[in-house]
């Protein structure tokens, strides 16, 4: 290692290491990072530049490429620290020596060989004399996570307290200074780049890839890459390290992560071991959570002080991410906290299971449900993860999360959800199937016909026997009887029978209000509104549209119940009140859009183009009578929608009543059983055929009677003698 000593007659001095005073060597495949550099340019008062990130972020490289820009402008010293600068002897006889260089015309006496502990205070405000005398002048010290005394320190703080305007300190850590960098930001004297900065875009990613590295990656390739190493511009570049021999690179990019030899090497080496003991075991055994607080980590380690062990991780090492403002919520980087949990399966296997039971207690007893379902699944607690799933499929399935349902239903053993009627009864509402099922009632039967009815995706026909069966086992005192009762009321709604759907939507808000099922209950008093709007009954309309809206919104579930704001736009236009009620309307449907059936949303929209052709918006109407149909064309069995779509389609021309229209014998067959009381899925059961075929039927025999609903076509036909 080059070192120079003191010079002969004079005090001695710690020897220096010249190589601390070099910045980095320049590398071909350096990305320049033009956003960052333009970013770094220090203006007027500007006194410290703090970049500030997780190792292997690139500070050191983004440095040095500024560096090279800036030494044609201003003189640019550099000093990259180590341990042994925690000596503020040894700190600043480095610091001098690299002012010095950049600054040729320094004091002499400003030399590193005559500094000794007792000349520190007495060198300071010198040096700041002399500075304020060279114009602009930049020193970066690299490395300054390295300086954890507070001598060294403070004399650095004294440094940017005093200096001119004209010197500009930039400092490089991999946590946070331990300055006083508050009185700076709110004088406006303080530049901070921090690792969301630093991150790689896409694009700066490509350009290290394939312009630099040649791997020749496609961007489909590269953008999962950069989300998955959260734009770590290590794990870019330790990516690219793993590829050299690959085959399949474009694969291998999609996978990498945390479980690559490179990454683990670097994250162990730089990262984990270069903290404390209880620090290492903190991060380790806390990796199995999601979010991390000081008390979910207490009672996860059966520890105390975790809060604060958080919190000084946040400042040491920021992979650790902070999720609010209080520094109570934190998680991991997600390239670390796949390592960690790769660690901790290494080196404690055994102790897996029982940290996520923990960690599952703790979220039952702190009102989380849903987390609480996970870790009882990777502990292996199947009792208790079925206990919970029981509880809230409901909310969770109704708020149109059904694929989260699935995953927690796919990560039990397939015995155990084959053998359990409350697994089967979440599992049977995901894909409602029209295999047949015995006859014969069962418990599991029984849970599955609740479920299917309850999840009416497009087939009001197999629904409706679902609920009717359903209701046969879930009597009044069933916790899920204000699911049967709603399930009965909009297979009633959809098939067009709105008495019986207001007797069972009725049933539905009284047993939805007492088992605290809020979903349930704003719905249905959302469709009794829409009931006494089709009866006319106006003052019914408001008052249960206002009892349904003040339901959902106090109890937070009006976010997931477009119904609820659709039936509130119908009061409001029936009212007289179309400028308000439009709007209310419209952000009804785009909840639908995102959480409700293709029944929900073809009935809302043709509730919206009802209003609009009323005010005169015929191209609006037509647009949202095209979205319903599309929404209908999706559903098996989509009960009377198909003739409330035809009934606001605009009136076509009268046929010739004398010109007989020429049917198929099939289409007679179809047409012969629309007079009776059947939906298109049951007419299909009953002719051998499926609904799309009957729905196919159905449009044709319109057409070529000019028919615009089914009472008209049947009511034409009879006309015709065709019937």
């Amino acid at each position: 290692m080059a070192s120079r000593t003191a010079r002969a007659g004079q005090t001695a001095s710690p020897p220096l290491v010249v190589t601390k005073l070099d910045p980095p060597a320049a590398r071909e495949q350096t990305v320049a990072r033009e956003r960052l550099l333009e970013r770094l340019q220090p203006g007027p008062g500007l006194k410290l530049i703090v970049v500030a990130a997780p190792a292997g972020s690139g500070k050191t490289t983004l440095l040095g490429k500024w560096r090279e820009g800036e030494a044609g402008v201003r003189p640019v010293a550099w000093l990259t620290l180590e341990k042994e600068d925690n000596d503020p002897v040894v700190l600043w006889a480095h610091a001098l020596e690299a002012l010095r260089n950049a600054c040729p015309g320094l004091s002499e006496t400003l030399s590193p060989e005559s500094l000794d502990e007792g000349r520190i205070d007495l060198m300071l405000p010198q040096l700041v004399n002399e500075l304020s005398e060279h114009g602009d002048i930049v020193f970066i010290l690299d490395d300054f996570d390295r300086v954890s005394s507070g001598a060294s320190r403070d004399t650095i703080a004294w440094l940017i307290e005093h200096a001119p305007s004209t010197f500009h300190l930039v400092l490089a850590s991999r946590n946070e200074p331990g300055l006083p960098l508050g009185a700076l930001r709110a004088r406006g004297e303080l530049l901070e780049v921090r690792a969301d900065d630093l991150r790689f875009t896409a694009d700066e990613a490509e350009e290290l890839l394939n312009e630099r590295l040649e791997l020749g990656l496609a961007r489909a390739d590269i953008e999962p890459l950069v989300e998955r190493t959260e734009g770590w511009a290590a794990g870019v570049y330790l990516a690219a390290l793993s590829l050299e021999g690959v085959e399949d690179r474009g694969g291998f990019a999609r996978e990498f992560g945390g479980t690559n030899r490179h990454v683990i090497d670097f994250l162990v080496d730089e990262v984990l071991d270069a903290h404390r003991p209880e620090l290492r075991t903190l991060m380790l055994r806390s990796s199995v959570l999601e979010r991390l607080s000081g008390s979910l980590c207490d009672a996860v380690l059966e520890q105390d002080g975790s809060r604060e062990q958080l919190a000084d991780l946040s400042r040491s090492n920021l992979f650790l991410i902070p999720l609010d403002d209080q520094n109570e919520w934190f998680r991991f980087h997600r390239l670390f906290a796949q390592l960690l949990r790769v660690e901790l399966e290494h080196r404690e296997p055994e102790l897996v299971p029982a940290l996520h039971r923990r960690a599952y207690a703790w979220h039952v007893d702190h009102g989380f449900p849903e987390q609480a379902i996970d870790h009882a699944l990777e502990a292996g607690a199947f009792a208790e993860a079925t206990e919970l799933i029981s509880t809230a499929w409901d909310q969770v399935a109704g708020g149109g999360r059904q694929a989260t349902v699935a995953a927690w239903l796919g990560r039990f053993p397939p015995e155990l959800v084959r053998e359990s009627p409350r697994l089967l009864l979440a599992q049977a509402g995901l894909a409602p199937s029209s295999d047949s099922r015995p006859d014969e009632p069962g418990s599991s039967d029984a849970g599955l016909d609740t479920l299917r009815a309850g999840f009416q995706w497009g087939d009001v026909g197999s629904g409706y026997e679902a609920a009717l069966r359903a209701a046969e086992f879930q009597g009044p005192g069933s916790p899920f009887r204000a699911a049967v009762c709603w399930s009965l009321a909009l297979g009633g709604y959809n098939r067009g029978d709105l008495a019986t759907a207001d007797h069972w939507f009725a049933e539905a808000v009284e047993a939805g209000e007492r088992d605290e099922r809020w979903l349930i209950a704003a719905s249905a008093l959302a469709h009794r509104s829409l009931i006494a709007w089709e009866n006319s009954q106006p003052a019914e309309q408001t008052r249960l549209a206002e009892q349904a809206r003040g339901l959902a919104h106090n109890h937070d579930v009006d976010r997931v119940k477009g119904e609820v704001d659709v039936a509130v736009g119908a009061s409001l236009a029936t009212g007289g009140r179309p400028d308000e009620a439009l709007p209310v309307m419209a952000r009804g449907i785009s909840v639908l859009r995102k959480f409700g059936s293709p029944l929900d949303l073809a009935n809302g929209l043709l509730c919206e183009a009802r209003f609009l052709r009323a005010v005169g918006r015929d191209d609006a109407a037509a647009s949202a009578i095209e979205e319903a149909e599309q929404a209908i064309e999706t559903c098996r069995d989509p009960g009377v929608l198909p003739e409330r779509l035809e009934a606001l389609r605009p009136t076509r021309p009268s046929r010739r009543r004398d010109a007989t229209p020429e049917l198929t014998e099939r289409e007679r067959a179809v047409l012969r059983m629309l007079n009776g009381p059947l939906s298109e899925r049951e007419i299909g059961r009953e002719l051998f055929l499926s609904h799309n075929t009957i729905h196919s039927h159905t449009k044709s025999i319109y057409r070529k009677l000019g028919a615009s609903s089914r009472r008209e076509a049947v009511k034409l036909a009879r006309t015709h003698a065709i019937i």
